[in-house]
C-alpha cells in the first residue's frame, strides 16, 4: 500500500472521529444536504431576545413555556441556523408525531378525524339534521381537497338578519385537537337542539359556521402530518393583514387563506374562534404589535370569559410572542371581527372538550351584544353594504352585503355612531346600549361621495429588531377609510396597502377620477396603482406627493375597485409616523350629481342643567360633502331661533351662547346649510332643564315673613320668661 493511500485513510478516519465528536457534543452532522422532513429542537433558558432571535429568522415555534421553547425544523440549513445564532437547540423528537405519541401508539393517532372521515361526519351531520345545518364547498386546498363549511342556523338555506359566528381548526395540519372542537361542537349544537332551551335560542337567533379543516393537505402529509399546506406554506402567516412574507410568498398567497377571506367577506362574522395546539393559552388581539385594539375593554371581557371555564393562560398575542399576517388579525383588522387563537392540548379528546364547550358556547352567545340593525336606502328599502363607526371606540364594523344587517359588539352606555356608504350621506346617531342590547335601524339617503371602503391588505415598515412593536408609528391601516378626518395610515418606509371601494366605478370623461389624500401638513412622496381585483394585474396610475389627483383615461384603463398605495421608500424609517401618511382615497362620481347638503350636525354638547338669566356655550359640527363652508341655525327650544351662524370650515367644531328667560325644559337643535343653500336635516335633540328660580320680589315677601316670625318668637320668649320669674 502506498504512503499516500494511508494518508488517505488517516483522513478519512479522523473525519469519522471528528464527526462523531461533533454529533456526541450535541452539534449535527450536516454533511448531508438532504432535507429533514419534520424534528423538533428545544431551546432551554430562553429570554425575550432569544424569541426576538428566532421571529426575526422566521422561525415556526410550537410551544413556549418559561424556561424552554420548541421549535419545528424542517431543513438541514435551518438547524445549522440555529447554531449560527447562538442558540444551541438539542434534537428531542424527530418528528411531531414522535413528540405526542402517535408512533408508539398508533390508537392514538386513530382517534383524530383525519379527512376522509372528518368529512363524513360533516355529510352524516348535515343529512339528519337538515333543518338546521348545512353543508358547503368553500373552495379547495392546493391539492383539490374541499374546505367544508358546515353552517348551523334554524333556517340554513335563507340568509337572515343575524349575528354570525365563526369557529375554525387546524390551519397547521399536525395541530390534530384543533379540528376536533369545532366538529364536536357541531356535533353538540345539533344533537342537543331539540333538548337544551340555552342552544335552541343560539342556533335561532345565529348563524354559525363551522370550519374544522382549513389546511386539509397538511392533514394527509405522508408519512406524518404537517405543519404547512402543501406548498410548504404556514397557512397562519399568509393572511394580509400586516402580512410580512414570514413563510409566504404573498399576502393570501395560498388557495386556503384565499377561501377563508372570501368567505369572510361573504359574511358578516362578529366573533370567531380559530384553534390551535399545543398549549393552554387564550390568545386574543393583536398578534403583531403591543398597542391595545380600540375594542380592548370587550375583548379583554370576553377572553377572560373564556379562560374562566379553563384556566387558560389569558393574553393578547404579541405578549406571548410576536406573529404576522395570521387570522385574528386579518379577521379584526379587515373585517372587524374580533377573533381568538385558543391553543390547546394535542391529546386527551374527552378532556380538552371539556375544558372548551362551555366556553364556545358562552361566546357564540356574546355575539348579540351591543348594538345591532340594518341600514338600507332610504329610496327603494334595499339593503346597503355599509360602514359603521363608533366615535367611543373608533373601529369599523361592516354591514352583511346580503340582508344590511349589522351587529357592533358593545357594552351598554352612550355612543355617537357615524353609518357611512358609497354613494349616500352618512348620518350621525347618538344612541344609547341597555343591558339587552339595543337595536337601530337605518335608512341613508342617495347621492355622496365615495370613498374606500375596507383594508385588503397592508405591510407597515417597521424598522426596529424584536421586539418590534411600531413603536414610532401607532397609526391604523383603517384609518385610511372613509373621508377625510385628519386621521391617517403612515405606510412607514416603503411600506404598503391595498383598499377597495366595494365595486368598481368607472373613468369620468375628461376628469381626474381619483384622489389620494395626504392626513399631515408634509407632502410624502408614494406610487398609486390600480386594479380590477384585489390581486391584479395591477396598472400603475402615477407617483404622487402629498394630495395628489390621477385620471383614469391616462393610464387607459376604463375602471378601478382596488387601489394600492406604495411608501416611496425615502425619509427616515425612524421619525414618528414615518413613510406616506394617507387620510382617505376618494372616487369622483359624475358632474351632474347634484350637490349634496351637508351632513347632519352632532348633536350639541354642553350643560345639560342651568338657571335662567344665566348664558351657556354649547357646541356643535358638520362635514359638508364637497368640502364647502357651513353655515349653522339653532333651534334653542324656546321659540327663538338663531340667524344662520358662519361661514364656518367643514368639520369645524363651532360654541353658540344662549340664555333662557323662563324655567322648563328646552331641546336644542341645530342643521347647518352649504354655499349652495343645500340645508342638512335638524340633529338629534339635547335636552336642557332649566329649574324654577324664585322672583326677587317673593324672595323679599319671604325675607320679611322670616324676619316678623323670628320676631315674634323672641317677645314671646321673653314673655314667658317674665311670668315664670
Amino acid at each position: 500500500m502506498k504512503k499516500n493511500s494511508y494518508s488517505t485513510i488517516t483522513v478519512f478516519l479522523i473525519s469519522i472521529l471528528l464527526s462523531g465528536i461533533s454529533t456526541y457534543a450535541g452539534y449535527p452532522n450536516l454533511d448531508n444536504e438532504t432535507d429533514l422532513v419534520e424534528i423538533v429542537v428545544e431551546i432551554t433558558n430562553t429570554n425575550t431576545h432569544d424569541i426576538g432571535v428566532l421571529i426575526d429568522n422566521h422561525y415556526d415555534i410550537y410551544s413556549i413555556s418559561s424556561d424552554k421553547i420548541h421549535i419545528v425544523v424542517t431543513s438541514n440549513q435551518q438547524l445549522q441556523n440555529l447554531y449560527n445564532l447562538g442558540l444551541k437547540p438539542s434534537r428531542i423528537y424527530s418528528s411531531i408525531a414522535e413528540m405526542e405519541e402517535w408512533i408508539l401508539d398508533p390508537q392514538i393517532l386513530e382517534t383524530f378525524h383525519d379527512y376522509a372521515s372528518m368529512t363524513a361526519e360533516l355529510q352524516n351531520i348535515a343529512s339528519l339534521y337538515p333543518s338546521i345545518s348545512k353543508l358547503y364547498d368553500l373552495g379547495e386546498s392546493v391539492q383539490g381537497r374541499s374546505i367544508w363549511g358546515l353552517k348551523i342556523t334554524d333556517n340554513p338555506n335563507v340568509e337572515e338578519v343575524e349575528p354570525e359566528v365563526r369557529i375554525c381548526g387546524l390551519h397547521h395540519g399536525n395541530e390534530l385537537m384543533s379540528a376536533e372542537l369545532p366538529l364536536l361542537l357541531a356535533w353538540h349544537l345539533v344533537q342537543n337542539y331539540s333538548s337544551d332551551q340555552q342552544i335552541q335560542d343560539l342556533v335561532d337567533n345565529r348563524e354559525i359556521w363551522i370550519i374544522p379543516m382549513v389546511n386539509p393537505d397538511g392533514r394527509e402529509a405522508n408519512p406524518n402530518p404537517t405543519r404547512y399546506n402543501a406548498n410548504g406554506v404556514d397557512l397562519n402567516r399568509d393572511y394580509g393583514y400586516m402580512w410580512d412574507a414570514w413563510n409566504s410568498p404573498g399576502p393570501f398567497s395560498q388557495p386556503e387563506t384565499q377561501c377563508i377571506r372570501n368567505h369572510a367577506l361573504e359574511n358578516n362574522f362578529i366573533l370567531s374562534l380559530s384553534y390551535h395546539t399545543s398549549g393552554d393559552i387564550v390568545n386574543y388581539i393583536w398578534n403583531y404589535k403591543q398597542e391595545r385594539v380600540p375594542d380592548d375593554d370587550v375583548v379583554e371581557h370576553l377572553s377572560l370569559l373564556y379562560g374562566s371555564y379553563n384556566g387558560y393562560w389569558v393574553t393578547d398575542g404579541y405578549e406571548w410572542y410576536q406573529t404576522r399576517g395570521d387570522t385574528n388579525d386579518f379577521s379584526y383588522g379587515c373585517r372587524g371581527d374580533i377573533d381568538w387563537t385558543i391553543e390547546v392540548q394535542n391529546n386527551n379528546i374527552p378532556q380538552a372538550w371539556d375544558l372548551n364547550r362551555d366556553a364556545m358556547i358562552d361566546i357564540i352567545s356574546a355575539a348579540d351584544m351591543g348594538l345591532s340593525g340594518v341600514v338600507t336606502d332610504s329610496t327603494t328599502d334595499e339593503p346597503l353594504e355599509a360602514t359603521i363607526w363608533v366615535e367611543e371606540v373608533f373601529w369599523p364594523c361592516f354591514t352583511d352585503p346580503y340582508k344590511g344587517d349589522y351587529h357592533r359588539v358593545l357594552f351598554p352606555g352612550t355612543y355617537t355612531v357615524h353609518f357611512q356608504a358609497n354613494g349616500y350621506q352618512e348620518k350621525v346617531s347618538t344612541i344609547t346600549v341597555d343591558d339587552d342590547g339595543t337595536v337601530l335601524d337605518i335608512a341613508l339617503d342617495p347621492y355622496g361621495d365615495v370613498y374606500a371602503y375596507q383594508v385588503t391588505w397592508c405591510n407597515f415598515y417597521d424598522p426596529y429588531n424584536y421586539p418590534n412593536n411600531f413603536q414610532n408609528n401607532p397609526t391604523e391601516a383603517t384609518s385610511a377609510l372613509g373621508p377625510p378626518d385628519n386621521y391617517f395610515a403612515s405606510l412607514g418606509v416603503g411600506g404598503e396597502i391595498v383598499l377597495d371601494f366595494g365595486q368598481a366605478y368607472s373613468d369620468l370623461p375628461d376628469a381626474p377620477d381619483i384622489m389620494v389624500v395626504e392626513g399631515d401638513d408634509t407632502d410624502d412622496g408614494y406610487s398609486a396603482y390600480g386594479a380590477l381585483q384585489w390581486d391584479g394585474p395591477w396598472t400603475f396610475l402615477g407617483d404622487g406627493m402629498g394630495t395628489t389627483e390621477f385620471d383614469l383615461a391616462d393610464v387607459s384603463l376604463d375602471s378601478v375597485r382596488f387601489i394600492k398605495i406604495i411608501d416611496d421608500d425615502d425619509g427616515s424609517a425612524y421619525e414618528d409616523n414615518p413613510g406616506f401618511d394617507l387620510d382617505a382615497v376618494k372616487f369622483y362620481t359624475p358632474a351632474e350629481t347634484p350637490n349634496l347638503p351637508p351632513m347632519q350636525p352632532q348633536r350639541p354638547s354642553g350643560p345639560a342643567e342651568g338657571k335662567v338669566g344665566e348664558t351657556y356655550l354649547y357646541s356643535s359640527s358638520s362635514y359638508d360633502p364637497e368640502g364647502s363652508q357651513i353655515w349653522f341655525m339653532w333651534d334653542w327650544g324656546d321659540g327663538e331661533f338663531s340667524d344662520w351662524l358662519g361661514p364656518y370650515e367643514s368639520n369645524e367644531t363651532i360654541a353658540v351662547s344662549h340664555t333662557w328667560d323662563e324655567k322648563g325644559d328646552y331641546d336644542i337643535r341645530v342643521k347647518c346649510k352649504d354655499s349652495a343653500n343645500a340645508e342638512s336635516n335638524w340633529s338629534e335633540p339635547f335636552a336642557i332643564s332649566m329649574p324654577k328660580v324664585i322672583s326677587n320680589s317673593v324672595y323679599q315677601w319671604l325675607s320679611l315673613l322670616v324676619e316678623r316670625v323670628l320676631r315674634v318668637a323672641e317677645l314671646f320668649h321673653q314673655f314667658l320668661t317674665t311670668v315664670l320669674q
